[in-house]
């Protein structure tokens, strides 16, 4: 691999990085027909602990209209007042993109294995999953598409688990995410502190 191709390469994930943006407001969306298989090429190549890839990725597209009239559904029973408002409301802004991709733990690979602890384990394929999250939103910024990472767990996942007939004592919802097109304005990143140092830990160093 030449120079010049290497950094066409980082310049490209670099362009990737910037244009990814948290959009809450979707669009229904022409999916290409290359877009799902590079979804899960994606996801295929995230490392992990001992390789144990401690993930399921379920997307859905025919189902998707069915899913969030569950999720809406669950809302309305759940929840009460403002709050149930404000979540019905990004619901109806999230279910007209087209796609909805779930993201679980498969707590059987995610064990503790090699003498590490629950604690360590949990840890590890926390670490990972994470990277699959920014695989498939960057999946997802490079064919023009938009989303936004959504942790509602803790109101619909005994749903979302019977949803996609996977058994709750097996997995866990971490995240979803919905795809489609944009129909918010693109707002700039604020200046945020500085995260990043060099030797001794002091920003700016």
């Amino acid at each position: 691999m030449s120079a010049i191709t290497t950094t066409e390469q980082a310049a490209a994930l670099a362009t990737l990085l910037q244009a990814r943006r948290s959009t809450r407001n979707l669009t229904l969306a022409s999916f290409p027909p290359d877009f799902v298989a590079d979804l899960a090429a994606a996801v295929r190549v995230v490392p992990s602990a001992f390789d144990t890839q401690p993930w399921r990725v379920v997307a859905l597209h025919e189902r998707n209209s069915a899913f969030w009239d569950s999720i809406e559904e669950t809302i309305t029973m759940r929840l009460e007042g403002d709050r149930r408002m404000r979540y019905l409301a990004r619901a109806d802004g999230m279910r007209h993109g087209g796609m909805t991709v779930l993201i679980f733990e498969d707590r059987a690979r995610s064990a503790p294995r090699d003498g590490f602890s629950g604690e360590e384990a949990q840890d590890q394929a926390a670490q990972s999953i994470g990277m699959v999250q920014l695989a498939l939103w960057l999946t997802i910024t490079a064919h023009g598409l938009s989303t936004s990472l959504q942790h509602w767990h803790a109101i619909i996942e005994d749903r979302v688990l019977d949803f996609v007939g996977l058994p709750q004592e097996v997995f866990r919802l971490v995240s979803f995410m919905p795809v489609g097109e944009g129909a918010e304005l693109t707002l700039s990143r604020p200046e945020a502190a500085e995260r990043f140092a060099m030797e001794d830990g002091t920003p700016g160093t």
